[in-house]
Protein backbone atom coordinates (compact mmCIF):
# COMPACT_ATOMS: atom_id res chain seq x y z
CA UNK A 1 0.00 0.00 0.00
CA UNK A 2 1.35 3.42 -1.01
CA UNK A 3 1.54 5.94 1.83
CA UNK A 4 1.41 9.63 0.91
CA UNK A 5 2.83 12.14 3.34
CA UNK A 6 2.17 15.48 1.62
CA UNK A 7 -0.36 16.97 -0.81
CA UNK A 8 2.31 17.10 -3.55
CA UNK A 9 3.03 13.37 -3.61
CA UNK A 10 -0.69 12.51 -3.42
CA UNK A 11 -2.34 12.31 -6.88
CA UNK A 12 -5.30 14.62 -7.35
CA UNK A 13 -8.61 12.78 -7.07
CA UNK A 14 -10.03 13.26 -10.57
CA UNK A 15 -13.47 12.14 -9.39
CA UNK A 16 -13.80 15.46 -7.58
CA UNK A 17 -13.21 17.36 -10.84
CA UNK A 18 -15.55 15.04 -12.75
CA UNK A 19 -18.38 15.34 -10.24
CA UNK A 20 -17.95 19.11 -10.05
CA UNK A 21 -18.22 19.37 -13.84
CA UNK A 22 -21.27 17.10 -13.87
CA UNK A 23 -22.84 19.33 -11.23
CA UNK A 24 -22.13 22.36 -13.44
CA UNK A 25 -23.65 20.52 -16.41
CA UNK A 26 -26.80 19.73 -14.41
CA UNK A 27 -27.04 23.36 -13.25
CA UNK A 28 -26.55 24.57 -16.84
CA UNK A 29 -29.28 22.31 -18.23
CA UNK A 30 -31.69 23.22 -15.42
CA UNK A 31 -30.96 26.90 -15.96
CA UNK A 32 -31.77 26.70 -19.66
CA UNK A 33 -35.00 24.80 -19.06
CA UNK A 34 -36.37 27.80 -17.16
CA UNK A 35 -34.42 30.67 -18.73
CA UNK A 36 -34.39 31.70 -22.36
CA UNK A 37 -32.19 33.99 -24.44
CA UNK A 38 -32.95 37.68 -24.38
CA UNK A 39 -32.96 37.74 -28.19
CA UNK A 40 -35.96 36.86 -30.40
CA UNK A 41 -35.94 33.18 -31.41
CA UNK A 42 -35.60 34.06 -35.11
CA UNK A 43 -32.93 36.72 -34.64
CA UNK A 44 -29.65 36.77 -36.56
CA UNK A 45 -27.75 36.96 -33.26
CA UNK A 46 -29.01 33.56 -32.09
CA UNK A 47 -28.18 31.98 -35.45
CA UNK A 48 -24.68 33.45 -35.26
CA UNK A 49 -24.20 32.24 -31.68
CA UNK A 50 -25.28 28.73 -32.73
CA UNK A 51 -22.80 28.65 -35.63
CA UNK A 52 -19.89 29.91 -33.54
CA UNK A 53 -20.82 27.58 -30.69
CA UNK A 54 -20.92 24.56 -33.01
CA UNK A 55 -17.45 25.42 -34.36
CA UNK A 56 -16.09 25.76 -30.82
CA UNK A 57 -17.60 22.40 -29.85
CA UNK A 58 -16.05 20.70 -32.89
CA UNK A 59 -12.69 22.37 -32.17
CA UNK A 60 -12.82 21.27 -28.54
CA UNK A 61 -13.77 17.65 -29.33
CA UNK A 62 -11.12 17.26 -32.04
CA UNK A 63 -8.52 18.89 -29.79
CA UNK A 64 -9.31 16.51 -26.91
CA UNK A 65 -8.90 13.50 -29.18
CA UNK A 66 -5.61 14.92 -30.53
CA UNK A 67 -4.34 15.38 -26.97
CA UNK A 68 -5.29 11.82 -25.98
CA UNK A 69 -3.51 10.43 -29.05
CA UNK A 70 -0.29 12.20 -28.04
CA UNK A 71 -0.32 11.30 -24.36
CA UNK A 72 -1.28 7.69 -25.13
CA UNK A 73 -1.21 5.51 -22.01
CA UNK A 74 1.75 7.36 -20.51
CA UNK A 75 -0.07 9.63 -18.08
CA UNK A 76 1.80 9.79 -14.74
CA UNK A 77 4.31 7.20 -16.01
CA UNK A 78 6.25 9.31 -18.53
CA UNK A 79 6.34 13.08 -19.04
CA UNK A 80 4.91 13.96 -22.46
CA UNK A 81 6.16 17.35 -23.69
CA UNK A 82 5.52 17.18 -27.44
CA UNK A 83 2.61 17.88 -29.75
CA UNK A 84 -0.16 19.77 -27.93
CA UNK A 85 1.79 19.44 -24.66
CA UNK A 86 4.62 21.54 -26.07
CA UNK A 87 2.47 24.70 -26.01
CA UNK A 88 0.54 24.16 -22.76
CA UNK A 89 0.74 21.71 -19.89
CA UNK A 90 -3.03 21.26 -19.84
CA UNK A 91 -4.25 20.90 -23.38
CA UNK A 92 -7.14 18.61 -22.46
CA UNK A 93 -8.55 21.20 -20.08
CA UNK A 94 -8.05 23.99 -22.61
CA UNK A 95 -9.91 22.14 -25.36
CA UNK A 96 -12.63 21.19 -22.86
CA UNK A 97 -13.06 24.88 -22.08
CA UNK A 98 -13.55 25.66 -25.77
CA UNK A 99 -16.20 22.94 -25.98
CA UNK A 100 -17.99 24.20 -22.87
CA UNK A 101 -18.04 27.76 -24.25
CA UNK A 102 -19.48 26.37 -27.48
CA UNK A 103 -22.23 24.50 -25.65
CA UNK A 104 -23.18 27.68 -23.81
CA UNK A 105 -23.28 29.70 -27.02
CA UNK A 106 -25.59 27.32 -28.90
CA UNK A 107 -28.18 28.01 -26.20
CA UNK A 108 -28.00 31.71 -27.12
CA UNK A 109 -27.04 33.52 -23.92
CA UNK A 110 -23.86 35.56 -23.67
CA UNK A 111 -24.28 36.01 -19.91
CA UNK A 112 -24.68 32.27 -19.30
CA UNK A 113 -21.70 31.62 -21.56
CA UNK A 114 -19.53 33.99 -19.53
CA UNK A 115 -20.68 32.61 -16.16
CA UNK A 116 -20.41 28.89 -16.90
CA UNK A 117 -17.17 29.23 -18.88
CA UNK A 118 -15.62 31.12 -15.97
CA UNK A 119 -16.78 28.49 -13.46
CA UNK A 120 -15.38 25.69 -15.63
CA UNK A 121 -12.11 27.59 -16.03
CA UNK A 122 -11.76 27.94 -12.25
CA UNK A 123 -12.32 24.19 -11.83
CA UNK A 124 -9.75 23.36 -14.52
CA UNK A 125 -7.19 25.83 -13.23
CA UNK A 126 -7.47 24.54 -9.65
CA UNK A 127 -7.13 20.96 -10.89
CA UNK A 128 -4.18 21.88 -13.11
CA UNK A 129 -2.33 23.45 -10.19
CA UNK A 130 -2.93 20.42 -7.98
CA UNK A 131 -1.79 18.08 -10.75
CA UNK A 132 1.32 20.22 -11.30
CA UNK A 133 2.35 19.61 -7.67
CA UNK A 134 2.00 15.86 -8.11
CA UNK A 135 3.85 15.83 -11.46
CA UNK A 136 6.64 17.86 -9.88
CA UNK A 137 6.91 15.18 -7.19
CA UNK A 138 6.92 12.37 -9.79
CA UNK A 139 9.37 13.84 -12.32
CA UNK A 140 11.41 16.32 -10.28
CA UNK A 141 13.76 18.55 -12.26
CA UNK A 142 12.48 17.20 -15.58
CA UNK A 143 9.04 18.60 -14.83
CA UNK A 144 10.50 21.80 -13.35
CA UNK A 145 12.33 22.47 -16.63
CA UNK A 146 9.17 21.67 -18.63
CA UNK A 147 7.14 24.02 -16.41
CA UNK A 148 9.64 26.85 -16.86
CA UNK A 149 9.21 26.88 -20.63
CA UNK A 150 5.56 25.77 -20.98
CA UNK A 151 2.51 27.71 -19.71
CA UNK A 152 0.22 26.02 -17.21
CA UNK A 153 -2.95 26.73 -19.18
CA UNK A 154 -3.00 29.37 -21.94
CA UNK A 155 -0.83 28.19 -24.88
CA UNK A 156 2.38 29.62 -26.29
CA UNK A 157 2.33 28.48 -29.93
CA UNK A 158 5.92 29.59 -30.51
CA UNK A 159 6.97 26.53 -28.48
CA UNK A 160 5.16 23.97 -30.67
CA UNK A 161 6.99 20.74 -31.61
CA UNK A 162 5.35 17.83 -33.41
CA UNK A 163 7.26 15.03 -31.68
CA UNK A 164 6.08 11.40 -31.67
CA UNK A 165 2.63 9.90 -31.20
CA UNK A 166 2.48 7.22 -28.50
CA UNK A 167 0.38 4.07 -28.32
CA UNK A 168 -3.18 5.14 -27.55
CA UNK A 169 -4.77 4.00 -24.30
CA UNK A 170 -8.05 2.27 -25.18
CA UNK A 171 -9.57 3.25 -21.85
CA UNK A 172 -8.60 6.92 -22.24
CA UNK A 173 -9.95 6.97 -25.80
CA UNK A 174 -13.24 5.42 -24.70
CA UNK A 175 -13.63 8.00 -21.92
CA UNK A 176 -12.84 10.83 -24.35
CA UNK A 177 -15.33 9.42 -26.88
CA UNK A 178 -18.02 9.17 -24.19
CA UNK A 179 -17.42 12.77 -23.15
CA UNK A 180 -17.42 13.87 -26.81
CA UNK A 181 -20.80 12.20 -27.43
CA UNK A 182 -22.28 13.99 -24.43
CA UNK A 183 -20.88 17.32 -25.64
CA UNK A 184 -22.17 16.78 -29.19
CA UNK A 185 -25.59 15.74 -27.83
CA UNK A 186 -26.00 19.27 -26.47
CA UNK A 187 -26.44 20.58 -30.03
CA UNK A 188 -29.65 18.62 -30.82
CA UNK A 189 -30.78 19.16 -27.21
CA UNK A 190 -30.57 22.94 -27.73
CA UNK A 191 -32.64 22.53 -30.90
CA UNK A 192 -35.22 20.53 -28.95
CA UNK A 193 -35.43 23.24 -26.28
CA UNK A 194 -35.87 25.90 -28.98
CA UNK A 195 -38.63 23.84 -30.64
CA UNK A 196 -40.48 23.38 -27.35
CA UNK A 197 -40.32 27.14 -26.73
CA UNK A 198 -41.60 27.97 -30.19
CA UNK A 199 -44.44 25.49 -29.66
CA UNK A 200 -45.33 27.06 -26.32
CA UNK A 201 -44.68 23.78 -24.49
CA UNK A 202 -41.72 25.18 -22.57
CA UNK A 203 -42.43 28.64 -21.24
CA UNK A 204 -39.57 31.04 -20.58
CA UNK A 205 -39.55 32.11 -16.93
CA UNK A 206 -36.77 34.65 -17.32
CA UNK A 207 -34.94 36.10 -20.31
CA UNK A 208 -31.15 36.26 -20.09
CA UNK A 209 -29.08 38.36 -22.52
Amino acid sequence: MTIYTTSSDRPFKQKRRIWTLWALAAAFITFHLVAGPGFPLESLALALFAQIGTLLIAFGVIGRIWSIIYVGGLKNSELVTEGPYSVTRNHLYLFSLFAISGICLVFGSLLATAIFTLLAYLVFRYTAKREALHLSYLFGEQYAEYARRTPLFWPDFSMFRWGNVHAVSRKALLVTTRDALFILAMIPFSELVEYLRESGLLPVTIAVP
